[in-house]
């Protein structure tokens, strides 16, 4: 089970930068990410939030589709990306693809990138989509690949105090069971030598962020 959440992000994205992700099962907008959605000529299978960033004329468009719309008051405790993955959850995924989470306000930024913890937490991979841009969650003890091309940059940045037990292969910077700490920047801008890389942990959080050469 795959499925696209639509965020009330910025993003420069074009239907052939997320081309790739789809076929998924299901598609969930966040509010305002229904903007981003109608950009790509997709239709929502859920729309979800207080609808304070949807105008009258968006929600007609909408009108004679078959979607399911989850109508939250305004004051509320989650942000609208916390509620779609409350309904994603309800589907036992297995991954979830962040489409327009950057940009836009710090704020809810920052929170939004935090609460990708929680959904690692959860047993579902979450991965974040933008131009020219991947972000992945990596947590305890894992072994991952990343493809990309000679000279593209791939920054380690904890969000625990420490990460231990780095191992780091087809990378300008190896690193061989070593730890980053968070208060430090050491992790910062390794390059790709080869089209694959691999990246080993054993304890701690650490976002995996893939910039694609232009």
């Amino acid at each position: 089970m795959k499925i696209v959440i639509f965020a009330n992000g910025e993003s420069n994205l074009d239907i052939n930068d997320i081309g790739t992700i789809f076929p998924v099962d299901k598609i969930i907008c966040a509010n305002g990410g229904t903007k981003l959605a109608l950009r790509f000529d997709i239709t929502p299978d859920i729309i979800v939030g207080d609808l304070d960033s949807l105008t009258e004329d968006i929600s007609k468009k909408f009108e004679n589709k078959k979607i399911e719309w989850k109508i939250y008051p305004k004051e509320k405790d989650e942000t609208d990306l916390e509620l779609a993955v409350r309904e994603a959850i309800k589907f036992n995924p297995q991954e979830i693809y962040f489409i327009g989470l950057l940009g836009g306000r710090i704020d809810h930024l920052l929170s939004n990138l935090f609460f990708l913890e929680k959904v690692k937490d959860m047993g579902i991979e979450p991965y974040v989509i933008d131009k020219n841009l991947n972000i992945y969650l990596m947590k305890g003890e894992e072994e991952r690949i990343f493809w990309g091309n000679k000279g593209d940059t791939l920054s380690l940045i904890p969000l625990s105090d420490v990460v231990d037990g780095i191992s780091l292969e087809g990378l300008k910077y190896p690193l061989q069971n070593e730890p980053l700490y968070r208060k430090l920047t050491r992790g910062i801008s390794n390059e790709f030598l080869l089209p694959q890389a691999k990246i080993k942990t054993s304890e701690g959080t650490l976002f995996v962020i893939h910039l694609h050469k232009k």
